[in-house]
């Protein structure tokens, strides 16, 4: 087995969640005899459980919205969208 490094652990937590999530969620919806509030509280943990994943899973690169240089005597501001339209 591989071991367990940041990276691997970072990818399948979102998913072990929202697993999670789902089988709260299947549980409380075939369960017999529950009443609104258990029913109702079973949901809430499900829901909040892939939320959770579904957070985990975006991606935390941290990027800069604009950078700005000094060219001489002027500045160059450079943004993401400006980036992607230069590279014609």
């Amino acid at each position: 087995m591989k071991s367990l490094t940041p990276e691997i652990i970072r990818a399948i937590t979102p998913m072990f969640m929202a697993t999670i999530g789902a089988v709260i969620g299947v549980a409380v919806l075939v369960s017999p005899n529950i009443n609104d509030a258990k029913w109702s509280a079973g949901l809430g943990l499900a829901g909040t459980a892939i939320a959770g994943a579904a957070g985990l899973a975006q991606n935390s690169k941290n990027e800069p919205d604009f950078s700005v240089k000094k060219r001489g005597d002027n500045f160059e501001v450079e943004t993401p969208s400006s980036e992607s339209t230069d590279q014609h």
